[in-house]
């Protein structure tokens, strides 16, 4: 299986003038964020504010938000046992004895390649059927080459998300910090995968500080960069 993102870095720097950059349509809008900001709760409610205004206009696209999705569909294409799709849903990654261990195990696990290329098939073609928000995954490097697409990031300080997570988990603050920052770990090794190397800054389009902004704010500034690229 071809790796997605490789493939767009090709299109996207080609051979000199020999080679046109190809891009995909979409609409499309990624949502990263760090541990403890609002990710899907703004994926869910951005696709829901789209819906509504397309529908005051008489028009009969439906957005729609993928987040778990990504991950349940991914898991039944690599009949993953339950176990592993935890793993999975949490970004973990395996040391050399656990890979060593599976190895001579009954249980299949594919490589993490395979999980990682799986997972940016099913990305890319959720976005190229269009009008969808995806929430995580690295989408936003498996998509930027989308021509009608928008990337954000959703951003806060770690004291701010620690309290969050602290009282939706009933840990402590310390805990909570401790999970932030090893969260953080684990999704940024997830997207060094797609990244290869460059910089974050390269593939987001805007941050939003959650701390210091409402959902509805986030939205709404959200909306509006939409209607301004031609996606809605």
């Amino acid at each position: 299986m071809d790796n997605v993102f490789l493939k767009y870095m090709r299109e996207r720097v080609g051979k000199g003038d020999e080679q046109q950059i190809i891009k995909s349509e979409g609409p499309v809008i990624t949502i990263s964020r760090e541990y403890g900001c609002p990710g899907k709760r703004i994926g869910k409610y951005l696709a829901e504010v789209i819906s509504e205004k397309l529908k005051r206009e008489e028009k009969t696209e439906e957005w729609k938000w993928l987040s778990k999705e990504i991950i349940e569909e991914s898991a039944r294409e690599l009949k993953l046992t339950p176990s592993l799709v935890k793993d999975l849903s949490e970004y973990k990654n395996r040391s050399f004895f656990e890979n060593l261990a599976l190895f001579f195990s009954d249980t299949y696990y594919p490589s993490d390649a395979k999980i990682n290329n799986t997972i940016a098939n099913f990305i890319h073609t959720a976005a190229s059927e269009g009008n969808v928000v995806i929430v995580g995954r690295a989408a936003e490097a498996i998509t930027k080459n989308f021509k009608k697409s928008f990337h954000v990031k959703l951003m806060a300080p770690l004291e701010w998300r620690a309290e969050i997570i602290s009282n939706t988990y009933g840990k402590t603050i310390s805990e909570a910090k401790r999970e932030c920052q090893e969260m953080d770990r684990r999704r940024f090794l997830f997207r060094s995968y797609f990244e290869k190397g460059v910089p974050d800054v390269e593939f987001y389009d805007a941050c939003f500080n959650c701390k210091e902004m409402t959902d509805d704010e986030i939205v709404e500034l959200m909306v509006i960069i939409a209607e301004t690229r031609g996606f809605i």
